[in-house]
């Protein structure tokens, strides 16, 4: 039952993020006077069809994502309303809507957590006998709000905040019955772990926001994100590490089946980090990928003179090659991570 209900979820989720992504790239394409001649949703034959304007929209069977067909003939001069007799300006606008509009999915889900559900905040816990943070005053129960000059709103900032230590004392900011009291706590002689230490245990208790809290710090948690994300790829592309971390379709529906057995909560969060990962990826200068028609419009502005369809089309081709590969053996490693 659970590898059932993992299957459905990962695929309305992978189809909603997907068809919000090709609704970016509908929206400015209309906007801008592009042709849209098909807007599906799901692949195969279609099973509901309906017209709006030149559109024709469609709902099929196998919910693994959607697509925009733009009106284009390739074996004739673009006219009018076709994508290639659009714009540089127009082109660029549609395709970088696809990501934006992901990352204003995942805006509005993080958003919509923080109001609901909040995110962990550091609570002191624990004060061991005669230790520097005892001394200083810190008490059980205070609110970590910030550390080491950073603001902690969420666990990510943790990470920074320690790295921002600097000298011998930890400097903290409290709240401790609705009011802010700032410390300077001494570290003791003693280091765990390496780590330097003021006898203070914390553990992370939920705090919820208000809506314009919520929408202020979403753009935070964005930011932080993308931010892991794109380290991460870094650490890949550069230097080989990771590959072993990276998850394809068959990992994907076993961390949303895992999220959907703990509650919707931790769906909708996974439903924003895909949405992210979703919009990152697509931006990477991969032929095929939205990234990769990036990079051809730059050069298109350099040499005032776009691409033929002919050197276009096997761009294409090679870069859907490399995302094929790329997810064959993906889900090799994870059917192998599930077996072992």
């Amino acid at each position: 039952m659970q590898i059932i209900l993992s299957i459905i979820v990962t695929l309305l989720v992978l189809t909603a993020l997907v068809v919000a992504h090709e609704f970016g790239h509908y929206i400015v394409a209309k906007k801008r006077g592009i042709k849209v001649a098909e807007f599906a949703i799901g692949f195969g034959p279609k099973l509901i069809k309906w017209h709006r304007g030149e559109t024709e929209f469609s709902i099929r069977p196998f919910f693994i994502g959607g697509y925009n067909k733009f009106a284009d003939d390739e074996e004739k001069e673009p006219v009018p309303g076709d994508f290639r007799a659009a714009s540089l300006k127009s082109r660029f606008l549609t395709i970088i809507a696809g990501p934006l509009m992901n990352v204003i999915v995942a805006v509005i889900l993080a958003a919509v957590l923080l109001m609901t559900v909040g995110n962990a905040q550091p609570v002191v816990t624990g004060l061991e006998q005669n230790s520097t943070a005892q001394a200083a005053g810190i008490m059980e129960g205070d609110i970590i709000r910030e550390m080491n000059g950073v603001r902690i709103d969420f666990t990510y900032d943790l990470q920074d905040a320690y790295g921002a230590a600097q000298g011998d004392k930890l400097l903290l900011t409290v709240e401790r019955g609705g009011e802010k009291l700032s410390f300077s706590i001494p570290y003791e002689q003693e280091e765990v772990d390496g780590r330097k230490v003021t006898g203070m245990s914390l553990s992370l208790e939920p705090r919820t926001f208000n809506f314009f809290e919520a929408i202020v710090l979403s753009f935070k948690w964005l930011f932080l994100v993308t931010r892991e994300m794109i380290m991460a790829l870094g650490s890949l592309f550069f230097m080989g590490q990771g590959v072993e971390n990276m998850s394809g379709i068959v990992g994907v529906a076993s961390m949303v089946g895992q999220a959907a057995m703990i509650g919707w909560d931790q769906v909708v969060n996974l439903t924003a980090l895909l949405s992210i990962n979703l919009a990152i990826v697509n931006l990477l200068p991969i032929p095929a990928l939205d990234g990769g028609k990036i990079v051809l419009y730059a050069v298109e502005g350099i040499r005032r003179k776009p691409a033929s369809p002919r050197v276009e089309g096997t761009l294409n081709l090679i870069g859907m090659a490399l995302i094929f590969g790329l997810a064959i053996f993906l889900i090799f490693q994870d059917v192998q991570r599930l077996i072992l």
